[in-house]
Formats: C-alpha cells, structure tokens, sequence
C-alpha cells in the first residue's frame, strides 16, 4: 500500500470571494549554532535541551526561545553547516532547508523560519522551500528597516505561504519571525492571527500612518494594543489567498481528505474502479469534510466528481481518478478555496 500522503497529488487553485497552548502545527527552525551535528534535523520539546546541544546564544537558540514563549510543545532544529561563521550563503541555506524536507512531506513540520535571518536573499531559499513543501514560512525586518525598505523585501518574498510580520524597534535582539511562526503554529489553522498577542520584546512601534501603507504591503505589523504586543492582521506575502488561515485551512483539509481515504484503504481490500467504486471515494471526501464542518472549520463544501463514462480508459486502467473538485468555505466567513485532487483509488 502507497504512504498516507501518496494517495492524493494536489493541484490548488485559491479562491478569495468577497466573502499552555496545544500546537496546531509543528514549527522548524533553520540556522547556525554550535552543534556538531550538521544540516541533521532533531525534535526537541524544550529550550534548555535546544540551547544544550546549540549554545545558549546561537541563533538557533535565540529562535526557538521565542517559539517557546508562545507556548508551543516542541520544534524541530536543524543547525546549518556554512564555511563562514555569520555569513551563510544562499547554497548553504537552501541545502540545509531541503534536510526537512521529509519531514515537510509525512506532516512532520507545517511552518517553517530562518533563525535571525533577515537578509531577502536568503528569505528567497525559505520561501522556495515553503513553496514547494506546502509549509508555511515567517520573515521579518532587519531592525531600524524603513517602511519603504520592508515593503520592497515583502514583495520579494511573494507567496500563499508567507507571512512577514514587520516590526519598528531598533535594537531588539530577539527572533521576531520566530515568535510569529510560535504564534502561527498554537492557532487552530482556520483561525486567524488578526489582533492576536505575541510574546515578544518588541517596544518601538510604527507610527500610526505607517501601518495602513505596511499592510497595503501585504505586511503585518506589531501593535501595542491595551498595553500588550499584537499582530495587526493575518495577510500572506502573495495576497492570494488574502490570509494565512486559509492557507492553512487548506493544508488541514488536504490532510484530512488524505487520511478519511487511507481510512477507506484499510476497511477495503480493494475499493472497485465502478461507478459504486467513485461514491465510496466520493463518501470518503465528504466524512473529512463533515467532521471539519463539526469542528467550525468549514461552513459548507460541494464535492464533484467526474462522470464514471467519461472517465479515460487509460486512467480506469491505471486506476487514477482525476480532477476531483472540492470547494470550501470557511465557517463565519466567505473566503473559499478549490482543491483539484487526483486519486489513486
């Protein structure tokens, strides 16, 4: 039998109408530090087992203490190998990134941030990463960053998957995208990060003009609301989705779609290529996406199925099943997303 995540290849298309904590997601942090083991994933489940193996004052340690103060349970850490101490390269990033890889695919991780990095050209090799692992990825700015500066260095980092929280403190020397990817990963995925509190030192704040042109920037900002650090919005890097919850909410369903199929898999000895053969699939679909209406994950769903006579003998044969719509809508809300998916029945 193929893995859990063999079962379904997804091609996604988003659609944006005009409509102590427990982990929703796994958090990874890439960067240097003193371990001796190189580019080698590990799992941790506290800061003093991280700071241990990667010194108390590595970035590595850095960041995975601000993803901790957001009461995440554990993190992965990968620690990179780079022949110049304080100036990795881009090869260097992206070749420690790719060690994750795995754990990207089996669901292991769901977000994923440079330790103290802020250097666009390295945040390219995250978001690459992010992009072709279906995981998302925080940035933010290098501190004293103009408003012009951070919004040129969004638009680079363009993606469904980002999510750059912008910050205005000019000597602040905690790991701000770390703590928004802590922040991220203890929310329910289809809950937002809009006006939500980040443990984070931050104590320097935009102008109150500055943020309406930072979030037209597809920026987030800190806020000090009611005397607490707070994320302004929930907006992704690309726009499109418009927010980072959708984007998760999709991954979610994704997952739960693959394993109501492996589910489906284990009951049967084999689910029939007949018209009976498609409910059964098509009954698999709806049950994942009944129970995330139940969890307030969704408010409605249509699931299409091709017609069983126009279905390719080729496909029959191979026993794929293509382009299978699923369209969803958020609970409370009226942004949808469409997944077309592809079933090895």
């Amino acid at each position: 039998m193929p893995d859990v995540g063999d079962a379904i290849v997804i091609n996604t298309v988003l659609e944006t109408a005009a409509m102590p904590a427990r982990e929703w997601g796994v958090p990874a942090v890439v960067g240097e530090s003193n371990y001796a083991s190189k580019n080698t994933p590990k799992l941790y489940y506290s800061l003093a087992d991280v700071k241990a193996d990667h010194g108390d004052a590595s970035d590595v340690a850095k960041a995975a203490q601000a993803i901790f103060a957001q009461g995440v349970r554990k993190l992965y850490a990968v620690s990179m190998e780079v022949a110049t101490p304080g100036s990795p390269t881009a090869t260097e990033v992206e070749t420690a990134l790719n060690t994750l890889a795995p754990y990207a695919e089996n669901k292991q991780i769901h977000g994923v941030c440079l330790a103290m990095v802020t250097d666009t050209t390295l945040l390219a090799k995250l978001k690459e990463f992010a992009d072709a692992n279906n995981v998302v990825f925080t940035a933010t700015n290098a501190n004293g960053a103009t408003v012009s500066e951070i919004t040129t260095a969004v638009s680079n980092l363009a993606s469904p998957n980002g999510f750059f929280l912008a910050h205005n403190d000019s000597d602040i020397d905690e790991d701000v995208a770390a703590a928004a990817l802590g922040v991220i990963m203890t929310l329910k995925p289809w809950n937002t990060t809009f006006w939500r509190s980040i443990n984070v030192g931050v104590n320097e704040y935009f102008a109150p003009g500055d943020v309406p042109t930072l979030e037209n920037g597809k920026a987030n900002v800190i806020l000090n609301l009611a005397n607490a650090n707070r994320i302004s919005n929930a907006l992704t890097t690309g726009g499109d989705p418009k927010f980072i919850d959708i984007t998760r909410t999709k991954y979610y369903t994704v997952t739960a779609i693959q394993d109501s199929l492996a589910s489906l898999r284990l009951r049967m000895a084999k689910i029939p290529y007949t018209k009976a053969g498609l409910e059964y699939v098509r009954a698999a679909i709806a049950s994942a996406l009944e129970g995330m209406v139940r969890d307030g994950a969704l408010s409605g769903y249509t699931i299409v199925m091709p017609d069983y006579d126009s279905i390719p003998e080729e496909d029959k044969a191979n026993r794929v099943l293509k382009n299978v719509y699923v369209t969803a809508t958020l609970a409370g809300d009226i942004h949808t997303f469409e997944l077309n998916l592809t079933i090895q029945v």
